[in-house]
């Protein structure tokens, strides 16, 4: 049955198979919290004067991905154990048009990496089967996003975020608090989708005041109120899981990571119980010290895409820097597609067009004459990442998401 992913009124989302009792039982928790206030301060200079190297990812991570592969739709979540050489093994869990599975001892090695923080990565994911990421690190060393432009992989368009395991092990329900912005891409039951969420989180960990602005290739164009964001498990380390509700009788179910600063996090459904939706994304929080400026936003940049596009599926790395009024000319995009092929182009622009104190904000990035695409973003409190998502009606044959890092 098709699965409306947004629908007005009573018709909202009432054909997707998530069981009422599931997404109740998020909603309720029998542990007393504690509300804490979170003070984040700004990235210490010595971690942005770019002398990253491997041994500063060494740790854990949970890798949240999704695209499309010789499987067709699919997301997926590495978990993956570094070194201080960059090399780890990992589990990958899959859910996607072949099914779902559980692969451990998977490989994921850090290739290349510069001292600004961009570099190289490859996950395999079975015999001679494998992703090679064009990835960029945060200047704090606790984020890194993913995206497969590879020549090699002419059926693979994969993109994706990674967030380091708190090595603190201090990670709480209440650091939580306050208010997000979230991307997710995916396939659903209203196919191709790119989703826009907005939420307010109390100490407990739930939101009830959450919004969908959606874009769906199989549905109308539509923003929903009055849905539900719930953290349902949290451990020490940051990773956890949380529901997001569409509609009467209908969800997801995402794994999810806290960065150690409690700034973002990932998500991922690998649900069995959602066997035709296959989301994956990030959160950001909005800053509540309310200063973000686009002068805050100059310099290099490397972005992460994945899309649907008039090229058909699409993985898009680009590179760009901007100016102290949010704007960079000529910035190179290298697109892997499957409509269009491989190629990268210089030339385009992208543009920060406004930008809230809170980070929030649109921008526009792009791809030639008579060709780009209206985002939304949001800047992270720290001013080293923002995500884009393009949920514009004026596109109807676009569905865009993706992640900026600082180099």
């Amino acid at each position: 049955m098709k699965n409306k992913l947004w629908a007005l009124g009573s018709k909202l989302c009432a054909e997707n198979t998530i069981k009422d009792h599931r997404r109740s039982a998020r909603l309720v928790f029998g542990v007393t919290l504690m509300l804490v206030t979170i003070t984040l301060f700004s990235i210490p200079s010595s971690a942005t004067i770019g002398n990253i190297v491997k041994s500063d990812l060494t740790g854990t991570w949970q890798i949240a991905l999704t695209g499309t592969t010789g499987c067709g739709k699919v997301a997926m979540q590495a978990t993956a154990t570094l070194n201080s050489a960059g090399k780890g093994t990992a589990t990958l869990t899959t859910h996607g048009d072949c099914g779902d599975s559980t692969l451990s001892g998977q490989t994921f090695n850090i290739n290349t990496l510069a001292t600004n923080g961009s570099g190289t990565a490859g996950l395999s994911c079975g015999t001679a089967c494998g992703w090679n990421f064009n990835i960029q690190v945060s200047p704090d060393r606790t984020r890194f996003n993913l995206v497969d432009v590879s020549t090699v992989n002419p059926g693979n368009y994969v993109q994706g975020v990674a967030i380091l395991s708190s090595p603190a092990g201090d990670i709480v329900t209440p650091d939580l608090t306050g208010d997000w912005q979230a991307t997710l891409y995916g396939n659903t039951g209203c196919g191709i989708s790119a989703m826009l969420v907005t939420f307010t989180l109390n100490s407990s960990g739930q939101a009830s005041n959450a919004t969908i602005t959606g874009h769906a290739a199989g549905c109308a164009d539509a923003t929903t109120g009055g849905l539900s964001f719930d953290i349902a498990s949290l451990n020490p380390d940051g990773s956890g899981t949380a529901g997001l509700s569409c509609g009467t009788a209908c969800g997801w179910e995402f794994n999810i990571q806290v960065s150690p600063d409690r700034s973002s996090f990932n998500l991922v459904d690998v649900a069995t119980v959602n066997p035709f939706n296959y989301l994956a994304g990030v959160a950001i929080r909005q800053s509540t010290a309310g200063f973000i400026s686009k002068t805050n936003l100059a310099g290099p940049w490397q972005l992460a895409i994945d899309s649907q596009t008039g090229c058909g599926t699409s993985a898009m790395l680009v590179s760009f820097t901007l100016n102290a009024t949010g704007v960079a000319n000529n910035i190179t995009t290298t697109s892997h597609t499957s409509g269009c092929g491989d190629g990268t182009v210089t030339g385009n622009t992208f543009t920060i067009q406004t930008l809230n104190a809170d980070g929030s904000g649109t921008a526009n990035l792009t791809c030639g004459p008579a060709c780009g695409w209206n985002l939304n973003i949001q800047v992270s409190p720290d001013r080293s990442t923002f995500n884009v998502v393009d949920v514009s009606s004026a596109n109807p044959g676009n569905f865009m998401i993706g992640k900026a890092i600082h180099k």
